[in-house]
């Protein structure tokens, strides 16, 4: 999981080194605390997948409208599943 000013987006399997540094770039972090209580708004896996196979040239906007449809949800770790 990868989180930035309040968001975060789980990254899948194939994610190329290119787009982590683009996302590197724009202050996406992994997230390192646990149990983790904040609170985010997650990216939908649909954005994610659409964000991972787009093109270089559109991913600002692609990441734009991701975040217009991020939902909030609390979040908490079970420290077994961890």
């Amino acid at each position: 999981m990868h989180v930035e000013s309040g968001l975060r987006l789980t990254v899948q399997a194939g994610l190329s080194d290119e787009l982590w540094l683009w996302l590197l770039e724009r202050g996406w972090r992994v997230v390192t605390h646990r149990p983790d209580r904040r609170h985010y708004r997650d990216i939908p896996g649909t954005w994610v997948t659409l964000l991972f196979d787009s093109d270089p040239v559109s991913r600002e906007k692609l990441m734009a409208e991701a975040i217009s449809n991020a939902a909030s949800r609390a979040t908490v770790w079970d420290r077994s599943s961890g």
